[in-house]
């Protein structure tokens, strides 16, 4: 059984990589449990009893890609060549690759044909689908590059780089520099970026991240909120979390039509609400509501927010009651492991990271806004991936970075693979 996957770029550099069940879809407590138990049969080395309560947990949620992928670790485990293949088969088919030609539990049946035939499938699944082109690169190396917003009214571009501590702007005429220079103003590892066009202000979440440039001890926790001036790149104010001694790492940000700033936290899965014109962060959702809030993006009218739930997928919060509701989609669609939520006409672009291949998603909802009506996926496996993270909207293009190298980051010792470091490449992928 697999025990581990990626988390969320965002929280996974600075908290490492999360338990295998942590990173799919939770179903029902019933099937929690019956998972809790093959677990322990697994560790005990029970691989008869380890698949039989798989099989009942998957027979409870049939279209759970965790169980489902467990199922096949037990019947490889047990030398069922042919029934392991046929699962790993259907999730493929679902073009879901969760690690099985690494995995020592298919080691049995790795001599077989039907092994043979999985991995020739597997390497079709693997196969680039490209429909976007280089926007531009980045010459810097060592940027650790995340967020993006883009200026409707002038084509700047803003990128937000988490181990310099600063943001760059490039103009329309592809013209780079600085617009908040390396840690000024206290900033720390710069997430998320989102732009008040009416006020003219860029607001940016940071984090303290081990692995950014000047990190101290004491900076461990430190989370907020900056505004700066679009023109001057001046700061106009900051919103920083208390210190509670816990871990935080404000991420995706969203704006209301009165200006007021939405904040998800990765680390602690709460949303934070900042008043317009305030520098202090309301606490607006309690972490227990979500597993891992990692995308936000508003309705047209501003009533609901549509959260991306890291570990099980898409919600939709109701802003004046606060009750939460699931966005349910194709049967066959999966939707965790999704890195920010970009609103287009339609309904989303989302860049999903917590399975392989790596892959950009187009999620469009029916006329009622309550249902996901097609998963599309709109490119994957491009060659420049090296942990593509979120982005935003062009005219009509999505421009997100291909390689944030956060792969290269430790986030226990602070330490990052600089001799491995390449620039930084923006893509354009027509929509």
């Amino acid at each position: 059984m697999k025990t581990s996957v990626l988390a969320a770029i965002l929280c996974a550099a600075i908290a490492s990589s999360s338990a295998f069940a942590s990173a799919f879809q939770e179903p029902a407590s019933s099937s929690t449990e019956l998972n809790a138990e093959a677990i322990k049969a697994y560790q005990a080395k029970d691989y008869a009893r380890f698949l039989d309560f798989e099989k009942r947990a998957l027979a409870l949620t049939p279209n759970s890609p965790r169980f489902m992928y467990n199922v096949a670790c037990g019947e490889a485990l047990l030398g069922n060549a042919g029934e392991a293949v046929r699962l790993l088969d259907r999730l493929l088919a679902r073009k879901l690759d969760l690690g099985a030609e690494a995995d020592d539990d298919f080691t049995a049946i790795r001599k077989t044909p039907e092994w043979s035939g999985f991995i020739s499938r597997l390497a079709e699944l693997r196969k680039p689908l490209v429909r976007s082109q280089v926007a531009f690169k980045l010459a810097d190396p060592n940027l650790v590059a995340a967020g993006i917003a883009v200026d409707s009214r002038t084509g700047d571009v803003y990128i937000a780089s988490i181990r310099e501590r600063k943001i760059l702007r490039r103009t329309k005429k592809g013209v780079i520099s600085d617009f908040a220079r390396e840690a000024q103003d206290g900033f720390l590892a710069g997430a998320s970026l989102a732009i008040d066009p009416a006020r003219k202000l860029l607001y940016a979440s940071t984090s303290a991240a081990p692995f950014m440039v000047g990190y101290r001890k004491e900076d461990s926790g430190q989370s907020g909120v900056f505004a700066f001036d679009l023109k001057s790149g001046k700061l106009v104010r900051k919103a920083m979390l208390p210190a509670d001694g816990k871990p935080h790492f404000l991420n995706a940000l969203a704006l209301d039509g009165d200006g007021n700033v939405y904040v998800s936290d990765s680390a602690a899965a709460g949303i934070y609400r900042l008043p317009r014109g305030a520098s202090v962060l309301e606490v607006f959702l309690p972490k227990n509501d979500f597993s891992s809030t990692q995308g936000l993006a508003f309705s047209d009218d501003f009533k609901t927010l549509y959260v991306a739930d890291y570990t099980d997928g898409l919600w939709a919060l109701d802003m004046a009651t606060k009750e939460r509701r699931r966005v349910e989609g194709p049967a066959d669609a999966w939707l965790a492991g999704m890195d920010g939520l970009t609103r287009v006409k339609d309904g989303f672009i989302t860049v999903q990271i917590g399975v392989q291949p790596n892959r950009v998603l187009r999620l469009r909802l029916d006329a009622e806004k309550k249902r996901i009506t097609t998963v599309e996926v709109l490119e994957m496996s491009h060659r420049d991936y090296s942990g593509p993270i979120q982005g935003d909207v062009e005219g009509n293009a999505f421009l997100y970075v291909a390689n944030s190298q956060l792969n290269l980051a430790n986030g226990q010792t602070g330490a990052f693979a600089t001799e491995r470091a390449v620039p930084t490449v923006v893509l354009r992928l027509p929509l």
